[in-house]
Formats: C-alpha cells, structure tokens, sequence
C-alpha cells in the first residue's frame, strides 16, 4: 500500500512505488486530497515502465482506514475529505497503445465541476468500438493550486464515470475500464511565454493524461495474480 497526502514529493512517491511492485504483484494507492491526487498520478505518469491500474473514488472513512489521517492540528470530519484510490493489479506494461479517438481536455483557466466531464467520459466510453482508447488530460501549468485543482478534477471525473461501469444501475451501462497515466509535452501558444518568430509566444508545458483502456481492448497482458501478496 502506498499512502499520498500533499506534503509528499513526486519523486518519493515514485520510488515507494517502484519499490512495492517488485516486491508484490498487486499495489493499491490512496491518495488524499487535491495535491495527493495530482502528486499520485504524476508519480505514475513519470515511470519509465508504465503500469495499468483502476480509479475509484475514495470517502474519508475509507482514507481514515487505510492510514491517510488529516493533516493539522484541529480533527477534520470524514465526510469533508474527499481523495482516490489507485489500484495496480498487473505491472506487466501495457505495450503500444494506439492514439485516442478522443481527448477530453481540461481547460487551463477553468476549475470547473467534475460532473459533467465525468459524463462525456462515460458516454463516450459506452459507444466506443473494441481496440480503441479515449483520453483525459490537464495542462501542467500556472500556479500549483490551479494544477493541483485541475488534476484533481480530472481525477475525479475519471474516477466517477468508473464508478459507474461498476456500478451500472447508476447509468443503465456497463464498460469497466483500466488507465495508464502519462505525462507529455504540449506545444501551445500562452500570453507569458517569451516572444518568438512572428511576434507568436509559445511555451513546451507538460500534460497530465490519463488513457482509458475499455474491456475489449485488443492489448492482450497476462498476469500471476497472488490476492494474499496484494499489498
């Protein structure tokens, strides 16, 4: 088990993680929080070998359960702590992917509901033909709280609409799904980048995606699964 609140680094997280899955089959992350969120996915992104995993939301009683006590002094309810849980279940890689039939972007100025996206992303889903994948991103860039914000919106959405195909009374569908974090870079024009040929101001900022890989993907991965070593 890995356990991600705000105060943790990237790169530490990393490195426990590689670590856990040497060591077990089956790896479950929770993460607390708007900056454990996007700290957990970006640990995940920036691995050399990428790795499959599932999303869930997670409650605060089930953070409380898992380790993940609030951070401070004063006691926090747990139904005002909201984070995800990440479970790696085969650490075999993924291989090629194919590119996305659609990417739902987070837009860079806007901290928007998680809702509505979260419904794009489970209707898309619901159509989407065998072999092909769909993609969420959010941009890397501005102030910390702004990215953490949209990662963890991100996070969310991704996590509900998987909630969903698990749980298919919510939406009347069933299409559960596994992701590959990755983190890119983005050529794009931005108002503070310095000034380039024509006058135009480019910047190279990174993306968080996350790749869904719907049942029926043709990527075929064969796992030894231990449920007593999953850890």
């Amino acid at each position: 088990m890995v356990l991600v609140e705000g105060r943790r680094l990237v790169d530490e997280v990393g490195k426990e993680l590689t670590t856990k899955l040497l060591a077990y089959p089956a790896v479950d992350i929770w993460a607390a929080g708007r900056q454990g969120a996007a700290i957990a996915l970006q640990a995940l992104a920036r691995r050399p070998k990428a790795v499959r995993f599932t999303i869930s939301q997670a409650s605060g009683e089930e953070l409380d359960a898992a380790g993940l006590q609030p951070a401070g002094e004063g006691p926090i309810e747990p139904s005002a702590r909201v984070g995800i849980r990440l479970k790696i279940d085969c650490a075999e890689e993924p291989g090629a992917l194919p590119e996305p039939v659609k990417v739902f972007q987070v837009s860079q100025r806007s901290n928007s509901d998680f809702i509505p996206l979260a419904k794009a992303v489970a209707t898309e889903l619901r159509w989407m033909p065998a072999g092909e994948v769909l993609a969420v991103e959010s941009l890397l860039l501005g102030k910390a709280k702004n990215v953490h914000t949209r990662a963890y919106n991100m996070a969310r959405a991704v996590a509900l609409a998987s909630d969903w195909q698990v749980k298919p009374e919510a939406t009347g569908a069933l299409r559960p799904f596994r992701c590959v974090a990755q983190e890119r870079a983005v050529d794009m024009q931005v108002d503070d980048a310095p000034a380039g040929p024509e006058g135009r101001q480019f910047a190279e900022p990174k993306a968080l995606r996350l790749v869904l890989l719907a049942d029926g993907h043709t990527v075929a991965i064969i796992c030894s699964k231990n449920p007593a070593k999953n850890n």
